[in-house]
């Protein structure tokens, strides 16, 4: 006996199943709760530690320096990798910081924020 397939109407149309259970649009009491808890530790954790600076700031301090940073002091500052400090730098210039570039005299590019 060859077992016969079922198909539903939406299936036989070419469209897909509808689901037909939603999810409330009000979040549920648990869901408030957690939210409120989140809410005050984030605020107990902003007074109490103080917050770590970004990759970002530290790029962004070193850029300031009088002869500003090369590619290896940016890359030993930030763990990252050449291509990615270099995309931070084009993201830098993309904010509207203008950044000017020097070689040393051994050849290495130093890069650092113009004074505003």
């Amino acid at each position: 006996m060859p077992k016969s397939r079922k198909t539903t109407p939406a299936k036989a149309a070419g469209q897909p199943a509808r689901k037909t259970a939603r999810k409330s649009a009000k979040p549920t009491s648990k869901q408030q709760a957690t939210k409120a808890a989140s809410s005050r530790s984030s605020r107990a954790r902003s007074s109490a530690a103080p917050v770590r600076p970004s990759k970002k700031a530290a790029i962004v301090a070193l850029l300031e320096r009088p002869n500003g940073a090369a590619i290896g002091d940016l890359i030993e500052a930030t763990g990252w990798q050449q291509h990615s400090v270099c995309a931070a730098l084009t993201g830098l210039r993309k904010e509207g910081k203008e950044l000017v570039r020097d070689k040393d005299a051994a050849g290495v590019t130093h890069y650092r924020l113009a004074a505003a």
